[in-house]
C-alpha cells in the first residue's frame, strides 16, 4: 500500500466552489473580472483549458488583485503542469487572502507534489488557522501524506489523527493511518483503522489487500476468510488478487 497514492486524490478534492453573485457596488473592471473568472471556473470544470485559459487571463488583466481569479489561474496551470505560473498565482492568492483555506491547502499539494514536502506544511497549517474552514481534514490528512513521504513518521501520524478526529469516518485518513501502523508492526491499531474503513467507504483492491496481510500477522483465519472472499469476488482480476493467491 502506497500512502501516498491513496492520499493524492485528495489534493483537487473540495478546491472549486459554485459561481457567486456579483457584488454591484464593485467597479466595472472588478465585476467584469469576476465575470471572467466564472466564466473560466466552468470552461476548467467542463475541461476545455483553451477557453478557461483565455477567461482567467482577462479576469486577471482585469483585476491583478482578484484572490478568485488568481487562485482558479493557478488550478489551471497546476494541471497544464506549468509550475512557475501556478506557483507564482497559488503565492499570489494565499498571499491576498491567507484565509482562502482551500488556496493554501492545494498550495501545499502543489509543493509536496513537487518535492517540496518540508515547505508545503506552512500552506496546510495556515489552511488550518481558519476556523471556518469547512473541510479540515482535507488539508490534515494532506500534511500527513507530505510528512510520511520525507520519514517524519511521528507527525505523520500526528496529521491524520487529527484529521480523524475531524471527521471520524474519513476514509483515507483511516486507510492512510491503518497502513502507517501496519509498516510499523502495530497490527492490532492498524485493525481498528482498517475496520473502520471498510465499516464507512468503498473497499479498494489495495484496501482489503492490506487488511488481508494485516490479519495475517494476528492469525485469525475468520476474517482472513472472509477479506480474502471480498477480494475474490469485487476484484478477481487485480493485482492484489494475484498476490493473495501467490502465498495461498
Amino acid at each position: 500500500m502506497q500512502t501516498n497514492r491513496l492520499i493524492m486524490l485528495l489534493l483537487v478534492s473540495g478546491l472549486l466552489q459554485a459561481c457567486v453573485a456579483v457584488d454591484p457596488s464593485k467597479g466595472r473592471n472588478e465585476e467584469a473580472s469576476d465575470v471572467n473568472t466564472e466564466m473560466g471556473l466552468g470552461y476548467l470544470q467542463q475541461n476545455n483549458y483553451e477557453l478557461a485559459n483565455e477567461k482567467l487571463l482577462k479576469a486577471l488583466r482585469q483585476n491583478p488583485e482578484s484572490v478568485k481569479a488568481n487562485y482558479v489561474y493557478a488550478v489551471l496551470q497546476d494541471k497544464l503542469e506549468q509550475k512557475e505560473l501556478a506557483e507564482f498565482h497559488y503565492k499570489k492568492a494565499t498571499r491576498l487572502d491567507p484565509k482562502n483555506s482551500e488556496a493554501a491547502n492545494n498550495f501545499g499539494a502543489f509543493l509536496c507534489r513537487n518535492g517540496r514536502q518540508l515547505e508545503s506544511e506552512k500552506y496546510f497549517k495556515q489552511a488550518l488557522e481558519n476556523p471556518l474552514y469547512k473541510t479540515p481534514e482535507y488539508a490534515y490528512t494532506n500534511a500527513a501524506v507530505c510528512m510520511l513521504q520525507v520519514n517524519e513518521l511521528q507527525r505523520g501520524k500526528e496529521y491524520l489523527r487529527k484529521a480523524i478526529a475531524a471527521k471520524s469516518d474519513f476514509g483515507p485518513a483511516l486507510l492512510a493511518l491503518g497502513d502507517v501502523l501496519y509498516k510499523e508492526g502495530d497490527h492490532g491499531n492498524a485493525k481498528i483503522y482498517l475496520d473502520r474503513f471498510h465499516l464507512t467507504s468503498k473497499a479498494s483492491a489495495r484496501s482489503l489487500w492490506l487488511a488481508i496481510r494485516n490479519t495475517l500477522e494476528l492469525d485469525d483465519q475468520g476474517d482472513i476468510e472472509e477479506l480474502a472472499q471480498r477480494l475474490e469476488t469485487d476484484f478477481p482480476g487485480s493485482q492484489e488478487h494475484a498476490e493473495w493467491k501467490q502465498i495461498q
